[in-house]
């Protein structure tokens, strides 16, 4: 049985309205960060050029998003201060990435498996872009106005993509410039964008630009390499530019080394066991224990894990299995400064939102390991399939109602709320419970 989809992209973007339009009847977060960075912001509903201007060149609140306010200005002209037209903002901005990381993942797929016809090709864009679409650890980040931060720079992150593609298939220099501009962007969209020059090294290991070579130094003349360089100083400056205004990269007032490399094995792992089943998702996810007091038993089991993740890419480099190391590497690249290794002053040990990007990277690898299946056993091929539309239907769904609970404060946190009030009876958490309860007044 050959699976043909027509109209791929209008099916992929019919599917994700579908999932995602309960938002359109949401409210702002008011006993949120909505308050303090859209309702309450000043540049916003003052849009002199003094303000604007100051804004670009200072952080509001420890945030540096200027092109994301921009957005808010814009939606602000429209409607003032209504939640539709945030949302919808919000919703056509996830409808433009979802597009392109539909076209991004086909260029991908065809370059890396150069042997698969079109229809196939078709295939796996399809499903990859459509997990990152509507799995329902994207719904932090569209159905949150706040959150748009992560839509803005993730947006620059995939033109920058396809313009860097452009790059390679052309060597035109005006394609980097393009990118360095993309670059500029994001970053002021969102600081988490300063990880762009390991994605575009990613892409050059895709493209079969970047190779091993006996010698080290050898290795560090390739031409992909000194391309970055640019790209690295920009990182740089980005990173003094952050220091300098106090933004507080490095929090000096952290967790022990030991206790940071745990979780970041943590996260990883509860990142891949979320992106496999989205259950009991919440939209703050809490620390195991205050600094000083030691670590859960059950944290050192995440090692073994992580080790059993580090020989699955080995085994994948060895066979040259060159998508599922491309996802791997998207995968982790997009997470390194969310981790905890270093010691950034987040209140939250993992969150949703830092997903958006990261889990096209999974979805690479689950449907290269699908596709095997499939091939594999081809006498169990209706059930597979079975399985899988089973499995999107319960994606789809749950993205559905997840969006629901974001319709205010009140239900987004209520399985927080519970969450804390069960905590508390084993554990002193009474910190934590109060940061919660003074953002529910």
């Amino acid at each position: 049985m050959k699976i043909v989809i027509k109209y791929p992209l209008f099916v992929l973007l019919a599917i994700t309205v579908i999932c995602f339009s309960p938002t359109l009847f949401n409210g702002f977060q008011k006993e949120w960060d909505d308050t303090w960075q859209v309702l309450e912001n000043p540049f916003i509903s003052d849009q002199s050029f003094p303000n604007m201007s100051f804004h670009f060149t200072n952080f509001y609140r420890g945030q540096y998003s200027p092109v994301n306010t921009l957005m808010y200005m814009l939606v602000y002209r429209l409607s003032g201060f209504d939640p539709l037209i945030f949302h919808l903002a919000s919703l056509l901005i996830h409808l433009t990435n979802v597009s392109m990381a539909f076209y991004l993942i086909r260029n991908i797929v065809k370059t890396a498996k150069q042997s698969f016809n079109f229809d196939r090709v078709q295939l796996y864009a399809f499903f990859c872009a459509l997990i990152f679409a509507i799995h329902p650890l994207q719904v932090e980040s569209v159905a949150w106005i706040s959150a748009s931060k992560v839509l803005m720079f993730s947006f620059f992150f995939f033109l920058s993509f396809l313009c860097y593609i452009k790059y390679i298939q052309t060597s035109k220099i005006l394609w980097m410039i393009i990118v360095s501009i993309l670059y500029c962007l994001g970053f002021a969209s969102k600081e988490q964008a300063i990880i762009l020059p390991l994605n575009l090294l990613a892409l050059d290991y895709i493209y079969g630009r970047l190779k091993w070579k006996k010698s080290l130094l050898s290795f560090f003349k390739e031409t992909a390499l000194l391309e970055k360089v640019p790209f690295i100083l920009m990182a740089l400056c980005f990173w003094y530019f952050s220091s300098s205004n106090n933004l507080g990269l490095i929090d000096l007032d952290s967790y022990p080394t030991h206790h940071r490399i745990m979780f970041g094995f943590h996260s990883v792992m509860e990142y891949i066991f979320r992106a496999v089943a989205p259950v009991k998702l919440y939209f703050f996810y809490f620390f195991p224990m205050r600094i000083g007091a030691p670590l859960p038993w059950f944290y050192w089991g995440y090692p073994i894990l992580v080790s059993i993740l580090v020989l699955f890419g080995w085994y994948n480099i060895s066979r040259h299995n060159r998508l599922v190391i491309f996802g791997l590497l998207i995968f982790i690249i997009n997470l390194l400064l969310v981790l905890h290794i270093l010691p950034l002053p987040r209140p939250n040990i993992t969150a949703d939102r830092y997903m958006y990007i990261s889990i096209i990277g999974l979805a690479l690898i689950a449907i290269r390991r699908v596709d095997y299946l499939l091939i594999k056993f081809k006498s169990y091929r209706n059930p597979i399939l079975s399985v899988i539309i089973v499995y999107f239907l319960f994606y789809s769904g749950h993205t559905f109602y997840r969006t629901m609970q974001w319709k205010n404060s009140k239900t987004m946190k209520k399985n927080v709320t519970n969450l804390i009030e069960e905590r508390l009876d084993v554990r002193d958490f009474a910190e934590e419970y109060l940061l919660i309860k003074k953002h529910e007044k």
